[in-house]
């Protein structure tokens, strides 16, 4: 019965977790994007497999309104994509809000200096709610500012739209993105579970766009980990402990151990 209640309470520090709107990417890795409809600010329809066409793709979500993350987050995989100096990649920028107009998506093309290139489009209404939840991306509308919050988040997708790597915040390491875009390439995709818990030790801040260390996370974590840590110490250790003292108390030419 013991045994038992080891998976029941790893169940429940893990549902105890805090939720946030940080996305889950050990949720979605690997997992294929649906191949939904955008209007890109030419008025074009396209697929999503169209704009891949073939290459792997760094998509991030915006809106035209942001005046706080939403332009660094531009900046940062200009800056990015600048260091990388490939071709074999296409960058995708989703609007998100349904207030925006193609006038706004030309409109932040042109104040943000959006390079020809790259592909500015809106989602909206079912292929809005379909991305996001495929690629869990939540976001919500704050009266107060008129503004929303969301996540920084930069997506990256292999040729045949599957989710391969996620980086957070509105600056990208260009050697880490460099990999991550090989790994695409390939089909690879980058699951790495001591990162994601790592994630979770941080709280996304929709006010400051910034990640501050969750400390009621980790105090449930810890505190969850002392009743683990003192039944495996019961269960496992001592027993280990108590043979290896008969071990070395044992005379010498001694019987077995009963």
């Amino acid at each position: 019965m013991a045994p038992l209640l080891v998976p029941l309470l790893l169940s429940f520090l893990f549902y105890s977790f805090p939720k946030d709107i940080v996305p889950d990417a050990e949720k979605v890795l690997s997992k294929k994007v649906p191949d939904v409809n955008l209007l890109t600010d030419g008025g074009r329809k396209v697929k999503l497999s169209e704009i891949a066409d073939g290459k792997p793709v760094l998509l991030s979500f915006v809106y035209t309104g942001c005046t706080s993350s939403c332009p660094l987050i531009v900046k940062g995989i200009k800056e990015a994509v600048n260091d990388l100096n490939r071709t074999d990649l296409r960058v995708l920028l989703v609007d998100f809000d349904g207030r925006d107009t193609l006038e706004d998506l030309r409109r932040f093309r042109e104040v943000k200096r959006i390079p020809e290139g790259w592909t500015v489009a809106k989602a909206e209404g079912e292929d809005l709610a379909v991305l996001t939840s495929s690629l869990d991306f939540k976001f919500f509308y704050d009266e107060r500012t008129d503004m929303f919050a969301h996540p920084n988040v930069l997506v990256v997708l292999t040729p045949d739209l599957r989710v391969s790597s996620y980086f957070l915040g509105v600056s990208y390491d260009t050697e880490k993105l460099a990999e991550a875009v090989t790994r695409a390439s390939r089909g690879e995709v980058s699951l790495d579970p001591i990162r994601s818990l790592i994630l979770k030790c941080f709280r996304y801040d929709p006010i400051t766009g910034t990640y501050t260390v969750d400390w009621s996370f980790i105090a449930m974590l810890v505190g969850g980990l002392i009743p683990l840590l003192s039944m495996a110490y019961f269960l496992f250790l001592r027993n280990l402990t108590v043979n290896i003292r008969k071990v070395l108390n044992r005379p010498a030419g001694g019987g077995e151990l009963s």
